[in-house]
């Protein structure tokens, strides 16, 4: 199920950079599969549980599982969602800087997904904190494109729907580092058997920027 998801959200990456309507289209089919596992991850769990009391660290170990798969259908979710919006914008012109911003944006949750999935399978403790605490550079580079494609409507009124798909592209790759910052928790708590209650740093300014009307705006045709 890791695999797969890392591999879907490697392709929504690169179907968004190449505006590839094709593969857009194959990997929103393929998202299927990895709600079949996560049913099947859940069935397998609950059968094992109904066999009786577990032994402690084993129980933790099952339920981490559990809350793992969980994460990862969500980023599934988000990939699929990505490929949707790429099939409308594929065929507009995208403004090259903000595009960019949000290319890097999906390269950087695709490390983060990868290094906490490596974290996991070595229950590394130290390298899933890593993923925890190096979350606010992905949020710092929201902050940044959400600004650039707030400047790319104010200049071109015509932009404002690809750009309003950007926003939401942009956010999709934001919320796979919180699902990798939430599985980074699990690790910890799969780990020690503690939760980890330190505040999470969190560095998305968005909800306070005010956005202003554009200076012209495009004709309604009425």
């Amino acid at each position: 199920m890791a695999a797969l998801v890392e591999t879907q959200l490697a392709g929504a990456i690169s179907a968004f950079e190449r505006r590839d309507v094709a593969a857009a289209t194959a990997l929103i089919a393929a998202d299927q599969r990895i709600d079949e596992y996560d049913r099947d991850i859940e069935v397998k769990v609950m059968e094992l549980l109904g066999k009786g009391a577990l032994p402690q660290d084993a129980l933790r170990d099952v339920m981490t599982m559990m809350k793992i798969a969980g994460e990862l259908e969500r980023v599934g979710d988000l990939a699929k969602n990505i490929a949707k919006r790429t099939r409308v914008v594929s065929s507009e012109g995208m403004p090259a800087q903000p595009t960019s911003g949000v290319t890097r944006m999906g390269r950087v949750s695709l490390r983060q997904m990868s290094d906490i999935l490596n974290a996991y399978g070595a229950r590394n403790i130290t390298a899933a904190r890593a993923v925890w605490g190096g979350d606010n550079e992905l949020d710092a580079l929201y902050n940044s494109v959400f600004q650039e494609i707030v400047q790319s409507m104010m200049e071109d009124p015509q932009l404002i729907n690809v750009c309003t798909h950007l926003v939401f592209i942009a956010k999709n790759f934001e919320r796979v580092g919180d699902h990798a910052t939430n599985i980074a928790e699990a690790i910890h708590f799969l780990v020690t058997g503690t939760p980890l209650v330190e505040e999470r740093p969190k560095g998305d300014e968005t909800s306070t920027i005010a956005v202003p009307p554009p200076k012209h705006l495009p004709a309604s045709g009425l």
